[in-house]
């Protein structure tokens, strides 16, 4: 519901113009813009279970699963990252908040503008040097020490949450531009040049 209102106010502000009949462009974009919201979740569902595993092995002398710390590293890792995108779209990233509550109204925005171009320029960056990584990992073939998973796999979610976050920052962007409200969370977030 809420992504549907979101396709609406970005086919009607402009941003982005959807040609007649283009419902799976819509659907493509919906997907990306609320994967991490589906898959975060359930990082924290394994995330829990694994670490109650961990628990439960060392009750017993001599039955400790290594495997279930590498596999909660990675988890954790991965639920960060997609974390710090959905902070994005919720206002609640690291920002500048401190300063921006002091400045007159006229400077709100502007600085916010700057505040985000220069997180997107760090975002942009460490996917690059990110993805630079993961293909050094595919080349090398390199693995986790336990379980044996390729480091491509276990770097992903970095690459991910860069590039969903700089998504969202872009459409923040065309919202501080437009003055409209286009973000799939419907709303200006708190915090957010109000």
């Amino acid at each position: 519901m809420v992504s549907s209102m979101a396709m609406r106010l970005l086919s009607q502000s402009g941003a982005i113009i959807f040609p007649k009949g283009s419902d799976k462009l819509k659907k493509v974009l919906n997907t990306i813009l609320n994967v991490d919201k589906l898959i975060g979740p359930l990082l924290v569902l394994a995330l829990m279970v694994d670490v109650i595993l961990q628990i439960m092995s060392r009750l017993i002398p001599g039955n400790s699963f290594p495997w279930t710390v590498e596999l909660g590293e990675m988890m954790l890792g991965a639920t960060i990252w997609l974390g710090i995108s959905v902070a994005v779209l919720e206002g609640a990233h690291v920002g500048f908040d401190i300063i921006t509550e002091h400045l007159p109204e006229k400077m709100k925005k502007p600085f916010t503008f700057v505040s985000n171009l220069l997180f997107i320029a760090y975002l942009v960056l460490l996917g690059i040097f990110t993805l630079e990584l993961m293909q050094h990992y595919q080349k090398v073939h390199s693995t986790s020490t336990i379980l044996g998973i390729s480091m491509y796999y276990v770097r992903m979610p970095i690459l991910i949450g860069c590039v969903m976050s700089v998504i969202r920052l872009l459409i923040k962007q065309v919202e501080l531009i437009t003055g409209k409200t286009i973000s799939p969370a419907g709303k200006v977030a708190k915090g957010d040049y109000e």
